[in-house]
Parts: structure tokens; C-alpha cells; sequence
């Protein structure tokens, strides 16, 4: 079966070997690392997006349908690859399917789980892919490296926050009050919903706000620390060597600052950025619309225009036709009147 861009034999045995999923042993059920791991990530799930349905897609081995069992969901998943799927464990075997991520999904579900799966797909899979799942629930967990290009099968890797424009296309957002960095710190819930301009800019400004907060508090840091620099080099007597080393490590908590003080203000910008679009896109939305709520003012109107025009020709077709067995019904009455005057004119 082939999954658009990589294939079914891109994810067999050598895929799943310890080596090339981080040494961090066989990846099963029977593996105390792995099984803990996913325990602990449905357990938090459920704990954010309560759910007595859920979907895994992209579930290789289900072991994290294996976990969501365990917590009495009703729990399944799809995966290309067709080696993963037969190797899971007995238990959870016959509740995952081999299915591209692609196809319609069936039923509804009140969770969908999808992680790390979209950046392995061709970009335009990747999109049917998401209107697959936005169209089978109104919660989606979800979580795409933006940035391991080194791994051959990661052929659609994209920004954290393009994902998020193309889930918010379909009318999901990301639940800013939802730390999903227990999976990855790219991690995000998206939810199903119709936020006002003034909801959307409240979520993000409550984001921006906590890392305008930290980064004013590391640029207090960071001037404390240069002014301990410049105090401890004023004191610094090239002879004293407690002094010297004093200076140094001024200097590496100096640096230390700056560097989370810059990573502060990229983040800043990131999701400045990300509120910027979303507020254009929920503008655009709006217009359109309008523009398609009063197109269909537009053509109520006509229809019932046309509606009446043509109760009006019936009314008249109608009319015509009483008219014309009006017409018949004394012609058929008139008609033998008059042959037999006739008849009698000639015999009289």
C-alpha cells in the first residue's frame, strides 16, 4: 500500500530497530522504557482531553492504543505500514487496521491522536490527511518535527506554526492553556471551534504575556550580570587569582543570560508572528463570509422571485385550460343540436 512519497516497505523491521529509533531498546510492548513512556502520555492525555473514543493515527506498533486500553478507552489505530501492524502485540492486534492516513476516516471519535506522521508524507497527502481527521472528530493531539531533516522518511517538514494555519484553516485552533510538552515541546491540541477576533487575540496575548514577563526578567538578569562584570573588573587585580575566577564565571552567567535572553525574544517574535496570521485569517473568514451570506440572500431572493413568477403562469395555464373545457364541453353540447335541426329542415 503505499503511502504518498514514502511506502509501506519504508517502515519494516530496520525502522523499528533499537539503533534507529535512539537506542533506547526493541520497540514494544514488552519494553519497560517504551511501555512506561506511552502509560504516562495517555494517562496526561486524558487528564487535558477526557475521551472514551480515540483514534491513533499513524499508530506503527499501537502501543500507545495498548496504553489508552489500559485506561478503559475504546481505542484503535491505522498505520501504512503493514510489518508494524503485524507485529504489534496480541492484545491490540486486531484493533489496528493497515490504512493510509489519507482515507476517509469512518465514525467519529472524541480524541485523534497523530504524532510524528505527517512530516513522513508528500505535502499534498499531508492535507488529505488533515481533512481526514478534522472531519472524524473536534479534538486532534498532534505533533510534527519542525526541524530533523536528518531522518531519509521525513520528506515534509515544516514550521510549528504552518501547521497550525492549515489546522485553523479547517476551523481547529490550538488550545494555548494545554502543555503537551510531555510528548514533544512542539506538541499541540487543537480543538474545533468559532473564536471571535477578541477571543483569538485574548489566548495568544495570554501566551506573548508570559514571555514578555520572562524576558523582562532575564534582561534585569542580564543587566545585574553585566554590572557585576564591569564591578568585578574594576576590582580584578592581575595578581589575584579569586578575583580572576570570579570574573569568569561573571562572564558565563553573562553569556548564559544572553543566550536565553535571545531564544526569549525569537520565541516572542514566533508567536507574534503566529497571532499576526491567525488574526488575518479569521479577518479573511469573516469576509468571506459574508460575502457568501449574501450571495445566498442573493439567490433566496431570485428563487422566490422565480417561485412567483411561475405560481403566476400556472395561475394562467390554469385558467386557460377551465377556458378551453369551457369551450369543449359546448361544443360538445351545441353540436348534436345543430345536426339534428338539420336533419330535420331536410326531412320537413
Amino acid at each position: 500500500m503505499t503511502h504518498e512519497g514514502t511506502t509501506s516497505v519504508d517502515y519494516g523491521r530496520d525502522y523499528y530497530n533499537e539503533a534507529h529509533l535512539g537506542g533506547h531498546g526493541d520497540y514494544s510492548w514488552d519494553n519497560e522504557e517504551w511501555r512506561t513512556f506511552f502509560t504516562r502520555m495517555a494517562e496526561r492525555l486524558l487528564a487535558v482531553a477526557p475521551a472514551a473514543t480515540v483514534l491513533d493515527v499513524g499508530c506503527a506498533r499501537g502501543l500507545l492504543v495498548h496504553a489508552f486500553l489500559l485506561q478503559g478507552v475504546d481505542a484503535t489505530g491505522i498505520d501504512v505500514s503493514e510489518h508494524a501492524v503485524a507485529s504489534a502485540h496480541e492484545d491490540v492486534r486486531d484493533r489496528l487496521s493497515v490504512a493510509s492516513a489519507t482515507e476517509p476516516i469512518e465514525g467519529r471519535y472524541d480524541l485523534i491522536t497523530c504524532i510524528e506522521v505527517l512530516e513522513h508524507m508528500e505535502a499534498s497527502a499531508a492535507h488529505d490527511a488533515i481533512d481526514a481527521m478534522t472531519a472524524a472528530t473536534d479534538r486532534i493531539v498532534f505533533s510534527s518535527t519542525p526541524s530533523d531533516l536528518d531522518e531519509p522518511t521525513h520528506i515534509n517538514v515544516h514550521d510549528t506554526r504552518e501547521w497550525a494555519a492549515w489546522f485553523a484553516d479547517r476551523g481547529f485552533y490550538r488550545r494555548t492553556d494545554v502543555d503537551l510538552s510531555f510528548i514533544t515541546s512542539w506538541a499541540i491540541l487543537f480543538e474545533r471551534a468559532e473564536p471571535s477576533s477578541r477571543e483569538l487575540v485574548d489566548r495568544y496575548e495570554t501566551v506573548l504575556n508570559r514571555y514578555v514577563t520572562e524576558t523582562v526578567a532575564k534582561r534585569e538578569a542580564l543587566l545585574a550580570s553585566q554590572r557585576e562584570v564591569s564591578r568585578l573588573g574594576q576590582e580584578v587585580d592581575g595578581g589575584d587569582a579569586k578575583l580572576q575566577e570570579a570574573l569568569r564565571e561573571a562572564r558565563h552567567d553573562l553569556l548564559v543570560n544572553r543566550d536565553q535572553f535571545i531564544g526569549t525574544e525569537a520565541e516572542i517574535g514566533r508567536v507574534n508572528r503566529d497571532l499576526t496570521r491567525m488574526a488575518q485569517e479569521l479577518r479573511s473568514t469573516s469576509r468571506k463570509l459574508t460575502r457568501t451570506t449574501q450571495k445566498r440572500d442573493e439567490l433566496q431572493k431570485r428563487l422566490a422571485r422565480v417561485n412567483e413568477r411561475s405560481e403566476q403562469q400556472v395561475q394562467r395555464l390554469r385558467r386557460r385550460v377551465a377556458d378551453l373545457e369551457g369551450e369543449l364541453a359546448a361544443a360538445r353540447t351545441s353540436f348534436p343540436r345543430r345536426v339534428a335541426r338539420a336533419v330535420r329542415r331536410r326531412l320537413g
